[in-house]
């Protein structure tokens, strides 16, 4: 039982007839009465609402999505006789962001509430409810009852999965999304895919000019991209890739991006591999095509996280080369924090060639971008805006060198990694650069 403001105010007002009565003896009397009278109406209200009244329940799916907003349900049910009103809340799940508690509700007699509020996770891994919470008012006011239902429960939170269940919706509809362009992969001239009416842009050679004679309409044939090619994801798990953008770690960026291009790529046929590494290889999943490719790789990404150690990309690189010997498309993500890091990253990638095609994906800083054109008002800025400079400057230095030896590099914005890597997957397709 908790004491409600309107016991409080009876307590102040109890407690100024006492102050009176210092000075005026003869109402002692009746502040004995009004304590007792008090006191009667506090036991009486605790009496009327002692027992449990509210049975409470929760929904929530088995699997959240990190960067999404997933809704939880909570069902209250009325035991009682009489009509309840009060605030129901839930113990909060670590690394989240809750909107919606607590929330409020009118119980009548032996009836049922559904309430609804929204999580969204800014860390992977498992998580664990704990109780729901409810209060509500007694029969006087005096009082409010609070019970706590334990309802626990373990969630586990994945990377974002639900940009590919859209995209797959996207495509089941002959649609396309305007972040990604074309959402189907067109080949060269060597994979025959099916015959189409002739549209502008389209090459002389591929006209079948049989077909447009039949059809008294200019015909072209259409070739698919070739497929069964191997495609790795080598994700930096390095202390370089710590930092947040949004609430959401470079990680977890790059695990959305990565999952998003796996699923177009097993979608297209080819198939997926999946490498995490820092000053050692942690975790290796050797490409594996179809449905069965993407489960694998979900729950090999599922509890990684960015540790502290230093990266050493030579040692991943050489064991992917080990690991994986026909020619395929690694994309490394990771992240650069100074000049001998990134001697380390260009030399490594750089002996992927030619056997193999590295894509190199670095995310931007935006911080040190907004550093950058920082307004100066005071001398100290100077300096800010002048280091900031510098280290964006050698940063596209480092860009420009990778170009020049023939590595692929996508250099984009954390929210804007994941449709710029399904358009470059997409073009190193339909160019067969693989």
């Amino acid at each position: 039982m908790i004491p409600t403001r309107r016991l409080a105010a009876f307590a102040w007002l109890a407690t100024a007839v006492a102050i009176v009565a210092g000075y005026v003896p003869e109402i002692d009397t009746a502040l004995y009465a009004l304590d007792a009278m008090l006191v009667a109406l506090a036991l009486t209200d605790a009496g009327l609402a002692a027992g449990k009244r509210v049975e409470a329940t929760r929904t929530a799916a088995a699997i959240f999505s990190i960067g999404r907003v997933n809704v939880v349900t909570v069902r209250l049910r009325n035991r009682s006789r009489r009509t309840l009103r009060g605030t129901v809340t839930d113990d909060p799940l670590p690394n989240t962001t809750v909107s919606g508690l607590p929330a409020t509700f009118e119980l009548p007699p032996l009836s049922e509430v559904t309430l609804k509020y929204e999580i969204t996770p800014t860390r992977r891994g498992a998580a664990d409810f704990g109780a729901v919470t409810v209060r509500y008012g007694s029969p006087l006011g005096l009082l409010a009852r609070q019970e706590r239902t334990p309802l626990l429960a373990r969630v586990d939170v994945y990377p974002d999965v639900h940009a590919a269940r859209a995209l797959e919706l996207l495509r089941r509809q002959g649609r396309q999304d305007a972040r990604l362009g074309s959402l189907r992969v067109r080949g060269g001239d060597t994979e025959f895919e099916r015959l189409r009416p002739y549209q502008a842009g389209d090459e002389v050679r591929h006209i079948d000019w049989r077909a447009s004679a039949r059809r008294d309409d200019p015909t072209v044939r259409q070739f698919q991209a070739e497929s069964n090619q191997n495609v790795v994801f080598a994700l930096d798990v390095g202390r370089a890739m710590r930092g947040e953008s949004g609430g959401i770690t470079s990680v977890d960026h790059a695990l959305g991006a990565a999952l998003l291009a796996a699923d177009v790529a097993l979608r297209g046929g080819d198939k997926a591999g999946f490498l995490a590494f820092d000053d050692a290889p942690r975790a290796f999943l050797p490409p594996t095509g179809g449905r069965a490719g993407a489960r694998k790789l979900t729950r090999a990404v599922y509890a990684l996280d960015a540790g502290l150690h230093a990266t050493d990309y030579r040692a991943a690189m050489g064991f992917l080369r080990a690991q994986v010997r026909a020619r395929s498309l690694f994309i490394v993500f990771t992240n650069l924090l100074e000049p001998r890091s990134a001697k380390d990253l260009a030399a490594s990638l750089r002996g992927l060639l030619p056997r193999h095609l590295p894509l190199c994906v670095l995310m931007r800083d935006m911080d040190v971008e907004a550093l950058a054109v920082a307004p100066i008002a005071r001398e100290e800025d100077v300096y800010v805006r002048a280091a900031a400079a510098e280290s964006l400057a050698w940063r596209d230095g480092l860009v420009r060198d990778l170009k020049r030896h023939g590595v692929l590099v996508l250099d984009a914005r954390p929210g804007d990694v994941t449709p710029q890597l399904v358009k470059s997957y997409l073009e190193i397709k339909a160019r067969r650069l693989l």
